[in-house]
């Protein structure tokens, strides 16, 4: 029956004589407690005797190249396609990493674009969304944007000093919340409700100005930076997960 991966007799690791039939051209799911034997049967049994007899196919030369594979402990396994064995582990990567960029497809795509777009801007590398050349503007070639979710942020029922910054290092004691409260620019004791627009502005958004009258404890080659902007940089460009997660909206 060719339309049935048929195995007989399987003895694996800790499989006890088992004869199986996989039926080809539709998805089999293989489920078991821990230790019952479904990586013996499929990736140790199915998937190594494949894998096996491909490399049978090769030239002597070639076949020394290639992984070695036992020939598993089975009485017979009929009508055995090739098989692509997926990797149980999780595959590292980072931001910019995608399905494209994992199957290396991503470099044939970009050759593809620049031998056949119209118009065309230029060369392959131009296609990359690691290149500034071609990235996205806004994304930055992260295929999304995100941005700080400011309520879930900040307490506007509080002052500076009351912890109205919901963030690690930006609350009470906290070093990072020194370069609001010892800038000058505000009433630390004064609720964030209560301020104007220019102050919350100034608090926010500011990408970097220097104090008028900071306090005796402000660095003096520092730089003032609104919250938004600095938490976006320290964290979010740097794809921080465990730190961003709560505050972050799509």
């Amino acid at each position: 029956m060719s339309n049935f991966i048929s195995i007989k007799g399987a003895k694996t690791n800790n499989l006890k004589n088992i004869s199986i039939k996989f039926p080809k051209h539709k998805i089999t799911v293989v489920t078991g407690v821990s230790g019952s034997g479904k990586s013996s049967l499929v990736f140790e049994t199915l998937a190594a005797e494949s894998q096996r007899l491909l490399n049978e196919t090769y030239s002597s030369y070639i076949q020394q190249l290639l992984p070695h594979y036992q020939q598993p402990t089975v009485d017979s396994i009929e009508n055995l396609p090739v098989s692509i064995v997926i990797s149980q582990k999780k595959i590292g990567g980072n931001a910019r990493s995608t399905v494209g960029t994992l199957t290396d497809i991503y470099s044939s795509l970009r050759l593809l674009y620049s031998r056949m777009a119209t118009p065309s801007i230029g060369y392959s590398m131009i296609y990359s969304f690691n290149n500034p050349q071609g990235m996205c503007e806004t994304c930055k070639g992260l295929g999304e944007i995100k941005r700080i979710d400011i309520n879930k942020l900040i307490d506007f029922d509080k002052s500076l000093n009351d912890g109205a910054i919901d963030f690690p290092t930006f609350q009470p004691g906290g070093w990072r919340l020194t370069r609001y409260t010892e800038s000058g620019n505000f009433d630390n004791d004064k609720k964030l409700k209560n301020y104007t627009q220019v102050e919350l502005d100034l608090l926010l958004n500011d990408t970097g100005s220097s104090p008028k009258k900071p306090t005796k404890n402000w660095p003096k080659t520092s730089t003032y930076i609104g919250i938004i902007p600095r938490i976006t940089k320290s964290f979010i460009e740097k794809d921080d997960k465990n730190i961003t997660l709560n505050y972050i909206v799509y």
